[in-house]
């Protein structure tokens, strides 16, 4: 049961904003409306909307966004960790060179030489260069629903350790090192709040109008695809804000 009133789980309607909530409904059947022709229209290579001044499911998802930032949201970060409890001491760190840096030394450890360990170093300097680490860097990336920590997209997180990023730094000598990173560590699901103030903007908006669909699915009685987003976090989830951590 959630007893904060602040807290968002996404898979449970009961726990949503009442300020939401109370924002749609007098409305639903307007937006709801005018969300279907635009579905219309764009099956037809043309956005109704883009010809509508005020639309009411567009301002919807604008004042949505606004409100959702006053909350935090359940969300779910999957890795493999050496030692899963220190988590609800330290919380999660987001990626910078020095986790990174961190996460090969304790690779480097289990190599067979010395000048395996240079190797890794090599391609680690060569890759914290590129834009992909830079585009990465500082964030926390996170699942919203339980439900895609099962799925196949999570599934390599738990696989190799270090996460996406290191794999993506040794990749060009992963036929060496990819095996010694499913040697590490324990897949790890870590349940956590995250303020989504924290997310970027285009992702805040994305939810807005993900849970607005939702409840006119609801409303309309429709079958509801499954929920689920992710959110990049642009800070640390401090130990307060740690859920549960959960060794798979």
């Amino acid at each position: 049961m959630n007893n904060d009133s602040t807290l968002i789980i996404l898979e449970d309607i009961a726990t949503w904003p009442q300020e939401i909530l109370d924002y749609v409904s007098p409305n639903m059947a307007r937006i709801s409306q005018e969300r279907e022709l635009e579905l219309a229209n764009n099956l037809e290579g043309r956005s109704w909307l883009s010809n509508i001044a005020n639309s009411v499911y567009v301002q919807a998802q604008e004042q949505l966004a606004i409100m959702l930032r006053s909350y935090s949201i359940k969300s779910y970060h999957c890795t493999r960790l050496l030692s899963p409890d220190k988590v609800l001491q330290k919380g999660l760190l987001p990626l910078n060179l020095k986790t990174l840096t961190a996460g090969l030394k304790n690779m480097s450890a289990i190599l067979p030489s010395s000048g395996d360990s240079i190797e890794a170093e090599l391609e680690l300097i060569h890759f914290v260069k590129s834009e992909a680490f830079k585009s990465q860097q500082g964030l926390v990336w996170v699942y919203l629903t339980e439900m895609q920590t099962q799925q196949y997209d999570s599934q390599d997180l738990l696989e190799y350790y270090g996460g996406r990023t290191l794999r993506a730094a040794l990749h060009n000598k992963r036929y060496k090192f990819y095996p010694l990173l499913k040697r590490l560590g324990a897949p790890t699901v870590i349940a956590c709040r995250v303020q989504i103030a924290d997310a970027t903007a285009s992702q805040v908006e994305a939810l807005a109008k993900l849970m607005l669909d939702h409840m006119l699915d609801n409303a309309n009685g429709s079958a509801t695809r499954p929920i689920m987003g992710e959110l990049s976090i642009n800070t640390a989830v401090p130990a307060t804000s740690i859920i549960e951590v959960q060794e798979q």
